[in-house]
């Protein structure tokens, strides 16, 4: 069934296009990411919307709502964040943080570089509803050693996931009034009211309309792509049942011909031993005979 697709004027800043298209100012990213993560970002590279990555033709790529990198005072990377609005539960969410971070990190270093150049990696995924079902707003983490908590792996990677249709529940009011925004899109703070001028003025923008219309086309194709896939996969699957279930009928019919033949075999087997049993008799008794005879002198 497909999503009833909203008019373009009308697109909120959880929409996908409208998201990756406001947060790719950076104006807008840095005081969300420092409000959010409680840090202070030197200076951020300008985000890169709907950034794909793909290392190699035969393997799935990815692509980013908003990713983006904090540099530092001599333009070396601090920092790296991705920003991502998912408005569906689509049951595999943190499995794909972990797949983001695989990719993310294959491009962070060159050839021969050493994995101690890694740098802070942030995965942060805006959800209206709770994945976890856990009845919490705001979700962390990080890896931690299973029996000792206290001890961090300290592979520098951070998973953060904010429920902003609870945002009643976060004390922080900074983290509160973005995740508010989202919920209601109701602007309550400078920084949420700036955003939602730039949802305005992105709904006028003739050529914003355009690149809307080209990467709905390319999100449709896709669609349709991975469809056909899932077709053609599902056809596969069902040739090859068939061809197992073919395969185990003549299976079983030559096992059905093969026992007929074995019990006739043993039937055969059966009734030469009889033979052989009374031609040994009818050689006894011939021979029986045979010594009387001879006893008798008349052989």
């Amino acid at each position: 069934m497909e999503n009833k697709r909203i008019p373009f004027e009308q697109l909120p800043i959880t929409d996908r296009f409208m998201f990756a298209m406001v947060f790719s100012h950076k104006e807008i990213a840095k005081p969300f990411l420092e409000a959010v993560l409680g840090i202070k970002i030197h200076e951020l590279r300008d985000p890169e919307p709907e950034k794909t990555v793909e290392v190699s033709p035969f393997y799935k790529g990815i692509r980013y709502d908003v990713f983006v990198k904090e540099t530092g005072p001599g333009g070396e990377t601090l920092r790296s964040f991705d920003i991502e609005m998912q408005m569906e539960d689509t049951k595999e969410i943190p499995k794909r943080t972990r797949y983001y971070q695989a990719m993310c990190d294959s491009e962070s270093l060159n050839k021969g570089e050493v994995y101690y150049n890694l740098k802070e990696l942030y995965i942060m995924f805006l959800c209206p509803e709770d994945i976890f079902g856990q009845g919490k707003a705001v979700y962390r983490f990080k890896n931690l050693d299973v029996d000792n908590p206290e001890i961090e792996l300290g592979d520098l990677c951070f998973k953060n996931f904010y429920i902003f249709n609870k945002y009643r529940d976060v004390a922080e009011k900074s983290i509160r009034e973005y995740m508010e925004y989202f919920a209601t899109r109701k602007p309550s703070s400078p920084e949420t009211k700036k955003i939602d001028r730039m949802v305005k003025w992105y709904q006028t923008d003739n050529e914003t309309r355009k690149r809307y219309m080209t990467w709905q086309q390319e999100i449709d194709i896709a669609v349709d792509q991975e469809r056909q896939r899932a077709n053609d996969a599902e056809k596969r699957f069902f040739e090859a049942r068939d061809r197992a279930n073919d395969a185990e009928r003549r299976y079983f019919e030559a096992k059905d011909r093969a026992d007929e033949i074995q019990k006739q075999a043993d039937a055969a087997e059966a009734r030469a031993d009889k033979i052989q049993k009374q031609a040994d008799a009818e050689k006894a008794r011939a021979d029986k005979y045979e010594k009387m005879l001879r006893d008798l002198g008349k052989l």
